[in-house]
């Protein structure tokens, strides 16, 4: 069960098209539960926009100011079926004047 943990700083004003950009997992390479969660720190205000293929899982909302990596099962509030060969896009929109971090994990449950 593989298990994506990340921090990405996003500058001021600044958009990150994709966290998980290179990632092994980025496209699905079987089908699998996922389970994500998303923290920023205390100072930031990030807007998450989530897709697992077509499926948009969270739209330009902000996150938890909890300053760490996500804890599961606390922080994992999106869930979805991803089929194999599909995109999974966490993109992160700072909307403060300083740069912050977003904390990230995807927890990845093979079915089949």
């Amino acid at each position: 069960m593989p298990l994506i943990i990340g921090q990405t700083s996003i500058a001021a004003n600044a958009t990150n098209g994709n966290v998980l950009s290179g990632s092994a997992y980025e496209f699905m390479p079987y089908n699998a539960l996922l389970e994500i969660g998303l923290c920023s720190n205390a100072a930031g205000d990030h807007q998450c926009t989530v897709y697992s293929g077509s499926d948009a899982l969270l739209e330009e909302s902000g996150v938890s100011r909890q300053a760490r990596v996500p804890v599961y099962p606390d922080d994992f509030s999106i869930r979805d079926v991803a089929l194999g060969g599909e995109r999974l896009t966490i993109r992160v929109r700072n909307t403060t004047g300083v740069a912050a971090t977003i904390f990230w994990s995807v927890k990845i449950t093979p079915l089949g």
